[in-house]
């Protein structure tokens, strides 16, 4: 690096414009493709004038994009599966039987539930969203339960279910980081992360037992008939789903699972439902179109590649964001003003709480969250009386729950690439997320230094 220390005037002027600018393009449901382009813009001028060079800083911005190429990867296929599960009647098939199967009065907590077992045992709530997901979105529609409730009980079930996942990337990641034993780091967040997640189920039933007024019965019988006329519809094709559960647990990596998936699901297509080569390609691509005048009938046409574009530019704009952000030294300085604050003497905890949850917004991404924060805090737990399972879990939470309450993070753009949601339209559901936050920073604050030596 070439530059100098930031002062504080640079390093507000490196940010609060950026993130006005997102706020107010969220606020008025404009594409944030053009705030983010200003917030680079932004941060490239602030590192000029504190003495770096553009080359370096348009290689930080290339390197930060490069970082999250395994999302993309992962995004891609989530887009394909969509469209060729929505093809091979395997999502129909789902919406089908749960229109039989699930109860209206407790669908909200259902949906949360399903999610969250689906995270948890394939530890990945992108995968989650794009499967079940889709499929509990599109019963309620049939239901005519408003899209950002359920998306709201999607979304808390999700994130649950991978904060706690064995098989969850993040928390393989965080105990690397800052070492310790992952079980007893998931030991931890699960003694938050149950009774907060019992809570939420029992806001959903509350809510369904006296918010939901009226099933609209015609919308579901006519999403069933229009499913059986145009798809095969049979509970083998549950088998899709059953073998994603399998090889995931088996420590498949999830790239050649969901690339599994899409062959399975082809061959499904092809025979089954009768499609030919070039639709199941096309359904792939650009996914499966519906040809109805029947609103209810419509929502059937999903997935893609193609619907993942614009989200996949979010993603690269973000991440360049942040690796400008971190390589001129703003968010280290930002970090080292937080920490110092009189608010917080002896009260590491909730430091780490509030740095996950800041550097969560300020990145628009939980990975950085988690490894960005770790070089501050490390040695700051340890001396405090805190093992790094600890640190972990304040960063794992806080930067979740952080990045599913805001518009502008990849975890966002995520949920509207497979549920189709915002998240101005599904935070005020999102009961998860508010409770993690309260709950994070009320522990925080009443914890006391060097009580945590000894293990559970």
């Amino acid at each position: 690096m070439s530059g100098r220390t930031i002062t504080l005037l640079e390093g507000l002027a490196a940010t609060l414009p950026a993130i006005l600018a997102l706020i107010s393009g969220s606020l008025w449901g404009l594409p944030l493709q053009i705030p983010f382009l200003f917030a680079i813009f932004l941060a490239g001028c602030v590192g000029i004038c504190s003495g770096y060079r553009w080359t370096e800083i348009e290689a930080a911005a290339l390197k930060g994009m490069s970082q999250c190429a395994y999302a993309i990867v992962v995004l891609i296929l989530i887009g394909a599966s969509m469209g060729i599960w929505m093809a091979a009647g395997i999502i129909p098939t789902m919406i089908y039987y749960g229109l039989q199967w699930i109860s209206p009065r407790f669908f909200l907590a259902e949906a949360c539930l399903l999610t969250f077992l689906m995270a948890l045992a394939t530890g990945s709530d992108a995968g989650a969203f794009g499967t079940l997901g889709v499929a509990i979105l599109t019963i309620g529609y049939g239901w005519g339960i408003p899209v950002p409730i359920t998306a709201g009980a999607i979304t808390a079930g999700g994130i649950a279910g991978q904060l706690i996942s064995p098989l969850s990337d993040l928390t393989a990641m965080a105990i690397s980081t800052n070492g310790g034993s992952l079980g007893y780091m998931i030991k931890l967040i699960a003694r938050r992360v149950i009774p907060i997640l019992s809570a939420s189920l029992l806001g959903y039933i509350l809510y369904g037992l006296f918010c939901v007024e009226r099933i609209n019965k015609a919308n579901a019988n006519e999403l069933v008939l229009s499913i059986k006329e145009l798809f095969i519809v049979t509970p083998w094709l549950f088998l899709p789903l059953i073998l994603l559960f399998l090889l995931i647990m088996l420590r498949v990596p999830l790239i050649l699972v969901l690339g599994i998936n899409l062959l399975i699901s082809s061959i499904l297509a092809i025979f089954l439902q009768g499609l030919s080569l070039e639709a199941v390609i096309h359904a792939m691509s650009g996914g499966y179109k519906v040809i109805s005048n029947g609103k209810v009938v419509n929502i059937l046409s999903k997935g893609g590649i193609a619907s993942f574009g614009d989200i996949i530019l979010l993603i690269l704009l973000a991440s360049a964001w942040a690796a400008i952000l971190q390589h001129i030294g703003v968010l280290e300085f930002l970090l080292g003003k937080l920490v110092n604050l009189n608010l917080l003497k002896g009260k590491i905890r909730v430091t780490g709480f509030l740095i996950g949850a800041l550097v969560s917004a300020m990145t628009c991404a939980i990975i950085p969250a988690i490894l960005i924060p770790s070089l501050w805090l490390k040695e700051r737990y340890t001396k405090a009386g805190w093992t790094q399972e600890y640190l972990s879990q304040d960063l794992i939470e806080s930067s979740f729950a952080m990045a599913s309450l805001l518009p502008w993070t990849n975890f966002n753009f995520m949920v509207v690439g497979t549920l189709g949601v915002g998240a101005f339209q599904t935070v005020p559901y999102n009961i998860f997320s508010y409770l993690i936050i309260i709950v994070g920073l009320i522990s925080g604050f009443r914890d006391k230094e060097n009580m945590a030596g000894k293990r559970l």
